[in-house]
């Protein structure tokens, strides 16, 4: 049995990445990608875009039953890539306070607590 490591829970979720680039090798991929858990420091991704570890993504994204818009970058900690799909843990990069806010008032809507 493997021990969790994670420091925060996650929140189950399911929504759509509104924008989602990638620019690992120096050129921008727009690529698709699906949300399906999220935490105040990161999101697991499903993309139909090969990511790699250590990737850099730009994404943007409507937070479900919000009107709240972010654009935030992310690092791709780890990746799990079968056929054509990635699953990828991304941690937020430099959120701002106005961000992390956004995202916790989502998440309490939803239950979590720390």
């Amino acid at each position: 049995m493997t021990q969790d490591r994670r420091r925060i829970p996650r929140v189950q979720v399911f929504f759509l990445l509104e924008n989602l680039n990638s620019a690992s090798d120096g050129v921008g991929i727009e690529c698709q990608g699906v949300v399906k858990n999220i935490t105040p420091d990161g999101l697991l991704l499903e993309s139909n875009s090969k990511i790699s570890k250590n990737d850099l993504l730009q994404m943007s994204f409507t937070l479900p039953n919000t009107r709240k818009s972010l654009n935030v970058e992310g690092k791709a900690r780890w990746v799990e890539t079968k056929k054509a799909f990635s699953s990828a843990g991304i941690e937020f990069m430099d959120l701002s306070t106005d961000q992390h806010a956004i995202i916790m008032e989502y998440l309490m809507t939803l239950g979590f607590s720390i």
